[in-house]
């Protein structure tokens, strides 16, 4: 016993500075070493994303769909407790030092307990400071936790993102202006009801679009090209109508949400199921913060990449944060 509480005494020091060093390991924000920091670029289903990845810290991503607006994201590593705004801020590494941008710090919205965007009317701002070689810091809203992403090879895999969606064609109906999202509902041939694969994905969008405070939405109601153009048109009105009446009993002002309703899909080859849906366009969320560039991306300083951007000798510890 005399030796078990001699151990004790000379053991007790050590473990409480393990246990110091334990609690204060999360001050550190998660990152990668330099040669690993690197944006990918992949493209799936019409979708181009561009993105990095830090272990334990999740993936921040630009991603682009015809039709819509670039958008940002910030995919946690672990789902977060409901209603947090995790922290965003931007800052150049001690290397680029002085900063011919000055940095950002905002809040993201939440799309789901592990997504998180950017607010659209920010996205370009990030971007033009990634294209400037900034690094990206976001604070977990649930600790002291935080993620490091180095924006050092972002200019170079921009180049090749934009070459990704430049080619590819809007769908039918779509906005002028681009859209922030799209959702389509699919329906059976010759119906109008929503089934229950159709109601999930009213749920989905309706649970984001009412997070919004005055949403503006159109609904796009389409038919396949089997059958006579005067039931294809009044069918088409109805599939508008039975998604728009299931988003304002979600909670949506009726008000915001306004129908189409063109007939058959210009895609359309005969009883395509594709073709048999509505089409659900994000317009704006009603807030100064909800428009930027179009679809076309003006892009402000994309416009005129700048060269490949110098690896430093060594990886900055310390962004202006």
């Amino acid at each position: 016993m005399a030796r078990l509480r001699q151990w004790l005494r000379c053991a007790l020091p050590g473990l409480v500075l393990l246990g110091v060093g334990m609690a204060t390991a999360g001050a550190a924000p998660y990152s990668e070493p330099l040669e690993r920091s690197d944006w990918q670029l992949t493209e799936e289903e019409a979708t181009c994303r561009i993105q990095q990845t830090v272990r334990h810290g999740g993936t921040l991503r630009f991603e682009a769909r015809p039709g819509l607006l670039t958008a940002v994201f910030w995919q946690a590593p672990y789902a977060m407790p409901a209603g947090v705004t995790p922290r965003l801020r931007t800052g150049a590494p001690e290397w680029l030092r002085p900063a011919t941008q000055s940095p950002l710090d905002l809040r993201l919205q939440a799309h789901d307990d592990r997504l998180f965007r950017v607010p659209q009317g920010s996205a370009q701002l990030l971007k033009a400071r990634l294209l400037a070689g900034h690094d990206v810091r976001i604070d977990f809203p649930d600790g002291d936790d935080s993620v490091h992403f180095r924006g050092i090879r972002f200019a170079l895999r921009a180049r090749d993102f934009r070459a990704c969606y430049g080619g590819q064609d809007a769908p039918a109906a779509s906005p002028d202006g681009g859209a922030l999202d799209r959702w389509s509902v699919y329906f059976e041939t010759g119906s109008h009801r929503l089934d229950p694969e159709a109601r999930e994905v009213l749920e989905r969008a309706a649970r984001i679009l009412t997070a919004t405070e005055t949403p503006r939405v159109r609904v796009v109601g389409w038919t396949d090209a089997a059958g006579p153009l005067e039931i294809n048109r009044p069918l088409s009105r109805n599939r508008a109508e039975v998604v728009r009446q299931a988003l304002v009993e979600a909670g949506l002002p009726a008000a915001g949400v306004e129908i189409e309703a063109p007939g058959v899909d210009p895609a359309a080859d005969g009883a395509r199921q594709a073709s048999r849906r509505s089409d659900i366009w994000w317009l704006d969320s009603g807030d100064a913060d909800a428009g930027d560039a179009p679809v076309a991306d003006t892009e402000g300083s994309e416009g005129r990449v700048p060269g490949p951007v110098p690896d430093p000798a060594a990886p900055s510890a310390t962004p202006a944060w």
